[in-house]
């Protein structure tokens, strides 16, 4: 996607088509170490907080009916009276997964890792835009408390 983006905006020129930059440019030094764990670990937060406390529509509303059908709570119950617990104790475990924290962060870590090692000369300005939010979502949760 960003290839294509940065090839539509410098495609076109007064002498004709122009190569698209190489994204390699954007950072032309190796990633510090550092900095390397440092976003990894900010990435990890944001998109374990998105999956697990965020009520953004498009991943709270799947979210919540998809814990409530392993393991209903009262609130659910009150509102949908047929609601029965699926797959019962493996149900608990997988609602209780859901919406812990620490215990999703050990399943979001791994593609992130590995998106890293795969691709961290790409993804660089997505994991700062990531851990940019990630950054100012801490400090604004901190300054209101």
């Amino acid at each position: 996607l960003a290839s294509f983006v940065i090839q539509l905006l410098y495609s076109r020129s007064s002498r004709g088509v122009k190569p698209p930059i190489k994204i390699s440019t954007w950072y032309p030094r190796p990633v510090p170490l550092w900095l390397l764990y440092a976003m990894i670990t900010l990435v990890t937060f944001r998109i374990t907080r998105l999956v697990v406390q965020d009520e953004f529509p498009p991943v709270g509303v799947p979210r919540e009916h998809l814990i409530n059908w392993w393991a209903p709570d009262e609130y659910w119950i009150a509102e949908h009276p047929k609601a029965t617990p699926h797959w019962v104790a493996l149900g608990r475990s997988l609602r209780y997964l859901l919406t812990c924290p620490w215990c999703m962060s050990v399943w979001v870590a791994p593609p992130v890792i590995w998106a890293f090692m795969q691709f961290v000369s790409v993804p660089l300005p997505y994991a700062a835009w990531i851990v940019a939010a990630a950054g100012t979502g801490l400090i604004s949760h901190n300054l209101d408390d």
